[in-house]
């Protein structure tokens, strides 16, 4: 069965609630981008704040600038009946605190992709090296994949060649929409990634 590819992309809803402060609160959250497993790094007494510039919606995944994956326990329910849990991703809870600093009765988590799978097709995708080091990748503006390259198992991934972009593949993105998640957002592979 054939699959297509998606990355992870902002909901742009007025609406919706945002995270803003995890560099501030997470001294190696750089980690997270990574694929590194974080729990020992990020203990579940961590806080987190509700961005007060943002909406008031409380969305299953939560919007943020960071590039990581705050997730319901609808969204954990999902990975968890897929089986990813543990194998292909990290569960790391924290406290999520409302804009007066209470914190919300739903727990959340970030979800960490552990598996990186190197599938970038490099001539058909668009991207950016560092000039420091070419070998590098700095962004990826259109990402097309090398289906040959992914395991079968690879729901959920961190792209080999630059680990901070995360792939879903499309039969987990319909086990998303099927549960009726909040505050995805998607970009197609083979789109250009807006920046």
């Amino acid at each position: 069965m054939p699959y297509f590819y998606y990355t992870f992309g902002h909901a742009l809803d007025p609406r919706a609630v945002e995270i803003v402060d995890l560099p501030d609160k997470v001294e190696t959250y750089v980690y997270l981008s990574d694929g590194i497993p974080c729990a020992s790094y990020l203990p579940p007494t961590t806080e987190l704040s509700l961005y007060e510039e943002a909406g008031d919606m409380l969305t299953d995944f939560i919007d943020n600038p960071d590039r990581m994956l705050y997730a319901s326990q609808r969204v954990q329910a999902v990975l968890k009946e897929r089986g990813l849990v543990g194998t292909a991703v990290e569960l790391l809870p924290f406290n999520l605190l409302d804009k007066r600093g209470r914190r919300v009765r739903e727990p959340y988590v970030i979800v960490n992709p552990l598996v990186r799978v190197p599938c970038l097709d490099f001539e058909r995708s668009k991207y950016r090296r560092y000039t420091s080091d070419p070998n590098e990748l700095a962004e990826v503006k259109l990402l097309c994949v090398r289906e040959e390259a992914v395991p079968d198992n690879a729901q959920l991934f961190r792209l080999g060649e630059l680990p901070r972009l995360m792939v879903l593949r499309s039969d987990l993105l319909e086990a998303f929409q099927q549960a009726g998640l909040t505050g995805l957002a998607v970009n197609p592979a083979g789109k250009t990634i807006p920046g």
